[in-house]
């Protein structure tokens, strides 16, 4: 263990800026050395543990000197940039937020952002919102075909606040994470779970001079024993994988199909004798979650054939 340093956790990065709670105090750090440059493959992002040392004897100077390994993460990869970006870390639990209307729902969303949190270890629910605006019929359907998977669906309403108190019982001293698209509620439904988080949001913003409601970058704020991550709304989820044989490993509705297959490799797409295609054509399987699979598959296929950048 290094000497005079602590370990502390990384509550929000926006730019130079790292703010961490050491102590149960939340402190500004820079990042020293290695960890400035902008092009490494290991980037600081809240939820991290870090190790950081003060620099001075008031308390208000600090440098983040290293970062732990992470036990989980989720990414995304940024087609425009050829990269993989880590948006948050060491997440207990992820919960994808969706809706039926107001935006309509988007499973080839939800399917994406599922899959990058089996890749990084996350274990995650679906959380359907804005359930009061949809009738029971519609509520069912979208909650059988991941209930199916076994994937826990939780059923709210931020507005009326109908599903509340049972997503608050799901909470406990943790690092939870809600993602979702741009318009699905996360926020007001944030805020319906702490109605102190506005308060909250506006002392972190007093204290880094960026304060918003508009979720822009992915922050933790403190909720009884553990915190709530607000990430950024989103209009795209790119799967950062590249290993196309591994995929079908971030589906688990696939993973009592894949013994029946003819070929060990299989990528469940083009070869005879396929366990997971015939679990699609008897019907086991939801054929939507099965063209996300392919989806997501070409692009990792098409990824891998394009010159490294």
């Amino acid at each position: 263990m290094q000497e005079n340093t602590n370990i502390g956790l990384v509550v929000r990065v926006t730019g130079s800026e790292v703010w961490v709670v050491v102590g149960g105090e939340m402190v500004p750090c820079r990042l020293r050395g290695k960890l400035r440059l902008k092009k490494r493959a290991f980037q600081v992002v809240a939820g991290d543990r870090v190790r950081v040392r003060r620099l001075d004897a008031g308390g208000k100077a600090w440098a983040v000197e290293d970062l732990e390994a992470r036990d989980s993460w989720l990414s995304r990869y940024i087609e425009r940039d050829g990269v993989e970006r880590v948006i948050v870390a060491n997440v207990d639990r992820l919960y994808v937020v969706a809706t039926l209307v107001s935006p309509p729902a988007n499973n080839g969303f939800v399917d994406r952002v599922l899959v990058s949190a089996e890749r990084g270890g996350v274990s995650a629910s679906v959380l359907l919102n804005k359930i009061d605006l949809v009738g029971k019929d519609d509520i069912e359907r979208f909650s059988g075909l991941y209930t199916t998977c076994g994937y826990p669906v939780l059923l709210t309403s931020a507005l009326t606040g109908e599903g509340v108190d049972a997503l608050n019982d799901d909470l406990g001293s943790g690092v939870y994470a809600f993602v979702g698209e741009s318009g699905v509620g996360k926020s007001s439904l944030l805020m319906s779970i702490d109605p102190a988080l506005d308060l909250k949001v506006r002392e972190l913003g007093e204290k880094t001079g960026r304060g918003r409601h508009t979720t822009t970058f992915s922050q933790l704020y403190r909720f009884g024993a553990g915190y709530l991550t607000d990430t950024p709304g989103l209009q795209t989820f790119g799967f950062a994988g590249t290993d196309k044989t591994e995929l079908g490993d971030c589906f688990p509705e696939f993973e009592s199909h894949t013994a029946s297959c003819r070929f060990h490799p299989c990528t469940h797409s083009h070869e005879p004798d396929c366990g997971v295609k015939r679990a699609v054509e008897d019907e086991v399987i939801h054929r939507s979650r099965y063209r996300s699979y392919l989806n997501i598959l070409a692009e990792v296929e098409a990824r891998g054939k394009r010159p490294s950048r």
